[in-house]
C-alpha cells in the first residue's frame, strides 16, 4: 500500500491511475489523514460467471409461449379484433 500527498496525487494522477489499474492500492492523505482509497476495480466488483445448463429441467416453456394475447389485442385494438 502506497501512501501520497493529495497535492502529489492531483500532480500525477495518471501515473498513481496506472498504478491502481496494475493492482497496487494507494492511500490519498490530506493533512496526513486517509481521505481516499485508489485500488483496482476488479477486486471490488465480483462477477460470478454461469456455466452453460445450469438452470436446466429448472423450467420450462410453455408451447403457447409466441401465440397471440387476446387481452392485449383487445385493449390494444379495441373491439374489433
Amino acid at each position: 500500500m502506497k501512501k501520497v500527498n493529495l497535492s502529489k496525487a492531483k500532480a500525477h494522477l495518471g501515473k498513481y491511475l496506472k498504478a491502481a489499474s496494475a493492482g497496487e492500492q494507494i492511500v490519498i492523505l490530506e493533512r496526513n489523514r486517509p481521505v481516499a482509497e485508489l485500488k483496482p476495480i476488479f477486486e471490488t466488483i465480483r462477477i460470478r460467471r454461469l456455466k452453460p445448463g445450469i438452470l436446466t429441467g429448472k423450467f420450462s416453456v410453455p408451447d403457447d409461449f409466441n401465440s397471440p394475447l387476446s387481452e392485449f389485442e383487445s385493449d390494444y385494438y379495441g373491439d374489433q379484433v
